[in-house]
């Protein structure tokens, strides 16, 4: 699965910076040593020695893909064999070095060497702990959808090296799914059983059209694939192996697994570079709203984000307090056609909170939710729960792709925009996704933030 891959090669960069830190902190923990223990090598400088990653970090990253320490299987699995697996990947870069010492006659600083494999070893000990952690956060909050009739084998396996529980669908209506994907978020579906053909195609249609992934027995066979849209024909299924069984996984969009885990780098890096150099302008911001607005200065809500998953966004206040119980009787009011609800002239706004939307300031915290992960630079942006629910058909195929700061949406009209062209640049971002159409929104969204067109 491309998201599952992106994940992987985000958790083994991860690994690889964490040597890196293990080597600088072995020099400055061998120099301590050094001091207590005189009878030591002496210290030298720890460039002398980078060298030995040059070395040591092929021989360890071959190592961790053959016993697999960096996918989420074994972070999922059981914590001896995470143990297990990340010391025996240890064992081939301590052979690496040996082979060193020995045929190529090297004279290296044991001691140093020995503080570096200890403190490496802690390290992504700890790391692998939290990384479980975070994968289960990540993957745990909604659920794997069964459909048919799998053994309880089965589903266990899904459920221990997938890391989400499996819940059973009772239905047995294709068009009844879309109903079952906004009561809650859905991560992925299995299909499991005899079904006629054309029952099969009906539910990975559904499927598609929400942009849930899919899986199918490698027994299954397809007779035509369906197609979200003429110019955009649904790619050619991967194979994925879970536990001793092999799947067809029908997942909607071509998108590589090194391209996103680049995008998730990128946000990150993004966000805290934004966060840093915005701080003095969220500090004024925070006064400002607390003076004009009121208190709290931050307005948190649940929000929709990848796949439905319910997550905490933030904003500064731009509404009076308790504008959220007077919704209701406003609804008549609303000026947007579809489940979203949008005013030219929301009388809970105030009049610094006009300016703060008007200036896209108010979206300023939300830098944290994509340092966290729950959102991306540029994606669809997030609905409130609601809303999100309310999404029907094909339209929930926003929901594929991590919610964003600014969209095709925010800078090619925004509340100018009707609902179905709101939810038609939404998925043409998810069928068009690259990281050049990203830098091509980001560089897009300056001017439209100084023009203010659509804001509200």
């Amino acid at each position: 699965m491309t998201r599952e891959r992106s994940l992987e090669h985000t958790i083994l960069l991860q690994d690889i910076l964490l040597f890196v830190a293990a080597l600088l902190l072995a020099g400055w923990t061998h120099a301590g040593i050094v001091k207590l223990l005189p009878g030591l090598k002496p210290q030298v400088a720890t460039g002398e020695y980078a060298h030995l990653l040059l070395i040591f970090l092929p021989t360890w990253i071959v190592a961790a893909g053959w016993l697999g320490i960096h996918r989420l299987a074994t972070l999922t699995g059981n914590r001896l064999e995470i143990v297990r697996r990340v010391i025996l990947t240890q064992a081939w870069g301590v052979a690496a070095i040996g082979l060193i010492l020995t045929f190529a006659q090297v004279s290296l600083n044991r001691s140093l060497i020995t503080v570096f494999l200890l403190e490496s070893t802690a390290l992504l000990l700890v790391a692998k702990a939290s990384q479980a952690r975070w994968v289960a956060r990540r993957r745990g909050q909604s659920r794997v959808l069964l459909i048919g009739d799998a053994s309880p084998e089965l589903t266990s396996a899904f459920e221990r090296l997938r890391g989400r529980p499996v819940e059973r669908w009772d239905g047995d209506d294709p068009a009844a799914l879309d109903a079952r994907f906004r009561a809650g978020a859905i991560d992925e579906v299995m299909l499991v059983g005899n079904f006629e053909q054309a029952q099969t195609v009906a539910y990975v249609e559904a499927c598609a059209q929400a942009g849930v992934p899919v899986f199918l027995p490698v027994a299954t066979t397809l007779p035509t694939l369906p197609t979200l849209h003429p110019s955009a024909p649904l790619p050619v299924p991967d194979i994925e192996v879970v536990g001793d069984r092999h799947y067809l996984v029908y997942q909607p969009g071509n998108v590589q697994a090194r391209a996103l885990a680049a995008k998730a780098l990128v946000d990150r890096v993004l966000a805290a570079v934004g966060i840093v150099v915005l701080l003095p302008v969220m500090l004024v911001v925070a006064v400002l709203v607390a003076l004009f607005v009121g208190r709290p200065v931050v307005y948190v809500q649940r929000r929709g984000g990848l796949y439905g998953q319910p997550f905490t966004m933030l904003k500064f206040r731009s509404m009076r307090v308790g504008a959220e119980q007077e919704r209701a009787a406003l609804q008549t009011l609303n000026e947007m056609d579809g489940p979203v609800f949008k005013m030219t002239n929301d009388p809970r706004v105030t009049r610094f909170g006009r300016v703060l939307r008007r200036t896209s300031l108010d979206e300023l915290p939300q830098l944290f939710n994509v340092l966290a992960g729950q959102m991306s630079i540029v994606g669809p942006r997030p609905l409130p729960l609601d809303e999100t629910r309310a999404l029907a058909g094909r339209h929930r195929r926003r929901l594929s792709v991590r919610p964003g700061l600014t969209c095709l949406w925010q800078v090619s009209g925004r509340s100018d925009l009707t609902f179905d062209e709101w939810m038609a640049l939404d998925l043409e971002y998810v069928e068009r996704w690259s990281l050049g159409l990203d830098v091509a929104i980001i560089l897009r969204t300056i001017p439209a933030i100084i023009s203010r067109r659509g804001a509200r």
